[in-house]
């Protein structure tokens, strides 16, 4: 119970720290984004903060020497787990952020990797496209190998991987690596290769690279560009190390690093593919038929306890958490965390009321998002699926594929829309809103009375069969 609440504590944190990362917008660059997670603990002290301080100086080091565009956010983890600084492009302030780190108390790695979750998930970074690689934000993690519980400090620092600790955080780095690779970086004395090892070996694209080598792990964001352009170029071909070497030709010299860097990439391409973040994503889904339907609207209720995350608005609930009793909300303000509903076995309590409230949007606005209603638009192509002309469905996710696209070495920025809609028959799917020019869905005004009474009559309709299940 106790390692649940804590789980909940930090996936909120990094909810909270996600609108905070998404507001520093303009310090971000176009380049590709990563996370590093600092190992603070007492653990660490002497050597290895001196390797850990100098990996990451190097990387930074050769970011500038590059004249990168990069992203950078670091997190510390140890007596206190927080930001140390968030995505910024300004390599220099990022250094400075280095200057005061004191390594104290326990290494709740779990913690750090749950907080950076505000960073790669949760909309406070960004995806690249360097044709035809789609390069998603990473975490890099520089530690000893030894974390302890995030709930025991005094939890003993001979964590193996026999330890619950550990398996927490292997299924941690499994489910997100599908989509954001982690790089780990052993240092201090006595480094448990093992632990670290059975990590990076868990994420998809998963590294381990040596303190000593750390700025090989900047070099990626050249050689990603590099792989991309050969993979344009020799699409369906055979890419053989030559072609490696004659095609870097173009970006400079290229060290044997470099090129076995390259060549990688290339043989895990399908790392960088185009994922449907969709079919494994377990936020998003109904569970249970006693719960509020994917696309209710939602205010605070009578158990209410959590001050002002709703900004005292209404909120729509996107989805049934795998506990019992807990939904999960998105509110107009963009935040989104769980709140308890109904009874888990134990408690029955009541964070939430409905309402039917839809989504307001400015008049002459087209921009669409979550807690919208939406009808069969010009290009509806999709049948009955959504009942008939006149049903009004609720958006219930709106994305832009990690949240924005840059197209890596131009000035464009392109959204693709694909929004997910509950239909009064039950049915949930995606459709295009602006993706090719293409509008499935038709935004309705819910200041159009016509619109809140059919609305309102299958509000009515819904809760009448939910009653008679």
């Amino acid at each position: 119970m106790e390692t649940e609440l804590a789980r909940l504590f930090w996936e909120n944190k990094a909810k909270e720290e996600a609108v905070q990362n998404q507001s520093l917008k303009l310090q971000h660059g176009r380049g590709k984004c990563s996370v590093f997670l600092l190992d603070t603990s007492e653990s660490m002290s002497g050597e290895g903060l001196r390797q850990m301080k100098e990996a990451l100086l190097c990387i930074l080091n050769e970011y500038k020497a590059m004249n990168m565009d990069d992203n950078v956010a670091v997190i510390g983890f140890g007596e206190e787990t927080k930001f140390l600084h968030y995505y910024s492009n300004s390599y220099d302030s990022i250094i400075k952020c280095l200057e005061n780190i004191k390594c104290k108390g326990p290494s709740p790695l779990e913690a750090g990797i749950l907080l950076s979750f505000s960073c790669i998930k949760l909309g406070g970074g960004h995806t690249v496209i360097s044709s035809p690689l789609i390069i998603r934000a990473r975490v890099v993690v520089i530690s000893d190998g030894h974390p302890t519980d995030m709930i025991n400090p005094r939890e003993t620092m001979a964590t193996t991987t026999q330890s619950e600790t550990f398996h927490r955080i292997h299924s941690l780095v499994k489910r997100q690596g599908k989509w954001n690779p982690f790089t780990f970086i052993p240092v201090g004395k006595d480094p448990n290769y093992q632990l670290l090892g059975a990590l990076a070996a868990a994420a998809k694209g998963g590294r381990i690279i040596g303190w000593e080598e750390a700025r090989l792990y900047a070099r990626l964001s050249v050689n990603f560009t590099v792989a991309g352009d050969i993979l344009s170029h020799f699409e369906n071909k055979k890419i053989t190390e030559d072609i490696v070497r004659w095609r870097y030709s173009n970006y400079g010299e290229g060290t044997e690093e470099d090129i076995n860097q390259v060549c990688e990439i290339l043989n895990e391409k399908e790392v960088y593919g185009d994922i449907d973040e969709d079919e494994d994503d377990e936020n998003f889904i109904e569970r249970y038929s006693t719960m509020p339907c994917v696309g209710t609207r939602v205010r605070r209720g009578r158990d209410w306890r959590y001050e002002n995350q709703d900004s005292k608005g209404v909120g729509t609930v996107i989805g049934h958490t795998d506990r019992v009793g807990w939904i999960l909300v998105e509110w107009d303000n963009g935040k989104r965390f769980d709140y308890r509903y109904g009874s888990n076995g134990i408690w029955a309590k009541y964070d939430l009321v409905i309402c039917d409230e839809p989504r307001q949007i400015p008049q002459n606005e087209t921009m669409i998002a979550t807690g919208c209603l939406v009808r069969r638009g010009l290009d509806w192509q999709w049948g009955d699926q959504n009942g008939d002309d006149e049903s009004i469905g609720t958006v219930y996710r709106v994305k832009r594929r990690g949240e924005v696209y840059y197209i890596f070495l131009t000035t464009e920025l392109t959204c693709f829309s694909i929004d997910k809609v509950r239909w009064p028959n039950g049915i949930k799917s995606n459709y295009r809103f602006g993706h090719a020019n293409k509008y499935d869905l038709f935004l309705c005004d819910p200041r159009d009375p016509e619109v809140m009474s059919k609305y309102r009559t299958q509000m009515c309709k819904n809760r009448k069969s939910a009653k008679l299940e």
